[in-house]
Parts: structure tokens; sequence; C-alpha cells
């Protein structure tokens, strides 16, 4: 139990640390596409964040396995490199018993994957997308921010505010252009501009949003023209329209398990496979990262780095590529993601065991040699 212990803290802090910067890299990349969005008027500044956190259980099952077996690599080849292994081998440890040392914290972490992938991910997913969906619906007036200037997606209405009171909920200083196209799309066939001192939001009992101005003036310009219209208010109300947004149905990603085990569909299928293969490839990489994590303290502990890291993508890569095929009819449904675990289980029976056996066989020829110098 000591030398488990060590082991797993070894191993627990190394993970800790590689999935910690794979994710800060993987969730600042994300994040500047949402804040993009956010800058242009299409995502609430407070919506980017609670998308980010509905994302992360997604972002999470496909970092923790890399970052369990880069964990091994780092740890293990460190111990290695200071002699620390050799000093367990002395004591009893040989290689098959690191590794069913190491499956303990592997099954442990497949558990959590399959967790993420089974239940939180795909509810974290449709949380995101439904929260996007009412982001899109909004008008662009809703998501105003001040001393910004917000256009509209199809560029007739650019919008400026100069202050918002959060606490009133009153926006003060409020311009409003609004192009109106003639025949060509680089020609307008009249502008209006709107000022107003103050403007707010307002609902009506059939939950209609309005947008109430005060205090304000109207300018309708013809381009081309020196006259314009100059009108006052005291007030003047423009009705929000609500965005039309096509409800597609639930990506095939996004589903619950239990919606997929009811749908008979090949999609549904090869899904289903995709998550339950995230849990069972937690345990190979850890069994193909043992042997691969033992250097010579003489090669450092970098040398076997970026070969293992070729191999790890090389097998998630390939079961992408197999779920992809298969979604596509290309590849025959019955074959399925799982003949992927087994090559790979086979790759790690070789790290393995090849040793042993080439050891084995030099042992038998000198034996030979031996018996028959001649």
């Amino acid at each position: 139990m000591i030398i488990y212990r060590y082991l797993s803290r070894q191993l627990f802090w190394a993970t800790l640390a590689v999935s910690s910067v794979l994710t800060f890299i993987l969730v600042s990349s994300r994040f500047l596409k949402y804040l993009s969005q956010a800058a242009v008027g299409k995502l609430e500044g407070g919506a980017v964040f609670m998308i980010m956190a509905y994302r992360l259980p997604d972002f999470l099952e496909l970092i923790l396995p890399l970052g369990l077996f880069l964990g091994i690599l780092l740890s293990y080849g460190r111990m290695y490199l200071e002699n620390e292994m050799v000093v367990l081998q002395a004591c009893g440890v040989s290689d098959k018993r690191l590794v069913r040392l190491s499956m303990i914290p592997a099954i442990c972490m497949a558990l959590v994957i399959g967790f993420f992938s089974f239940y939180l991910s795909p509810w974290g997913s449709q949380k995101a997308n439904a929260l996007i969906l009412e982001q899109e619906r909004r008008s662009g007036l809703d998501v105003l921010s001040p001393r910004r200037f917000h256009s509209s997606s199809d560029g007739r209405t650019v919008t400026y505010v100069e202050d918002i009171d959060s606490h009133a909920e009153v926006m003060k200083n409020l311009f409003i252009v609004n192009y109106d196209r003639a025949g060509r799309a680089d020609e307008y066939d009249k502008v209006v501009l709107l000022r107003a001192a103050e403007g707010r939001y307002r609902i009506d009992r059939s939950g209609n949003r309005y947008l109430v101005m005060s205090d304000g003036e109207r300018f309708e310009v013809d381009p081309g023209n020196s006259q314009y219209g100059r009108s006052s208010y005291g007030e003047y109300t423009v009705k929000l329209e609500n965005k039309l947004v096509d409800v597609e149905a639930t990506e095939i990603e996004d589903q619950s398990t239990a919606e997929l085990l009811k749908n008979p569909g090949i999609k549904a299928r090869v899904e289903l496979q995709w998550r339950l293969s995230l849990m069972i490839m937690v345990p190979i990489v850890v069994f193909m990262a043992v042997p691969l994590s033992k250097v010579n303290p003489r090669q450092g502990r970098y040398l076997k780095m970026l070969p293992a890291i070729l191999l790890y993508l090389c097998y998630l890569s390939l079961m992408m590529a197999v779920k992809g095929a298969i979604e596509k009819e290309k590849i025959p449904a019955e074959v399925g993601i799982f003949w992927v675990h087994g090559v790979f289980l086979l790759i790690g029976f070789g790290l393995n065991y090849w040793p042993d056996f080439r050891l084995k066989r030099s042992k038998r020829r000198m034996d030979r040699l031996q018996v028959n110098p001649s």
C-alpha cells in the first residue's frame, strides 16, 4: 500500500498538471470564439461563461484520458531517470505489478469518463444549445453594450448607447439609424435617425417586447437630397421583432443516453459505442503508457514522448474516423468501433511482453549454442 500510495500520488499530480494545461488551451480557444460573438452583440457577456461551463464536461471527456496517458509518461519517466524504479524492482515490484497498480487509477478514471460521456456531457450540450438558441432569438436591441456600435445581421440598423443604468434598466443617450435599401445593394432609399435621452424595454401581457424612447427627435433623410424631415417626441415606441430561428432536431451527439437506447438508427448505435469507447480507451492507453514510460537514464525522460503521443493520436483519430465512416455508411454498422480497441490492445501486449519474449528467445539460443558449440 505504501508503494501504491506513492505511485498514485506521483501520477495524480502529473495528470492534474497536464490536464489543467490542456483544458486551459482548449477552453481559451473556444472562449475567444464565443467572446467574438459577444463583441458583435450575438451573445450576452454573462451567457458566454454559462455556455463554457455547460461545454466543460464535453472537453474533459477527451482531455482526461490524454492527461492520464501523459501523466504516466512524465511521472514514471522521472522515476526511471532518477533510478527510483530500479529500487522498486529490487524490492520486488515487477513490470507486471506496476501495470496492475496503474490500472486502479485507470479504472477510476474510466468511471469518471463514463459519467461524463453517458450523462453529464449530453446534458451540458443540450443546455448550451438551448442557451445559444435563446440568444439567437433575441432582438439585436436586447444585447446592447454601452459606448459600442451594434449592427443588425442584415446591416440595415446601427445602434449606439452612451450609458446603461443596470439597476434602473434605463439606457442613456440612445441613437438608432435605420437604412431602407433601394433596388441596388449599395444604395439607400431613406435613412431614419432616432435619438432619445432615455430608453427602456417594456413587455405587454401577450409577451411582446417594445423599446420605449423618451424625450428625443426623429430625422428622416433622402440620400442625395438636401431636405430632411425632423420631428420631436415625448415618447416613441418601437416593437421588437422576435427572430424566427428554426428549431432543428437535437443532434445525435447531444441526445441523452436514454433517448439513444430508444433510437434504432445507425447513428444512435454508433454514438452509444463511441461513449462506451471513451471508457474502454482509458485502461488500454494506460496499458500502453507503462512500458513506453521506461527510459534509460542516459537517454532522457522525453525520448519516447513524441512516439507515445503519436500513438495516442493514432488511436483517437482512428476511432473518430471509423465513427464517421459508419455514420456515412461507408463501413457496415455491424463492424462497429470496438475492433479498434482490439488493435491497440494487441499493441499494448506487444509493448509489455515483447522484451520478455526476446529475452527468452535469446536465452534459448544461448542454451543451444552451449549444448552444440560446433
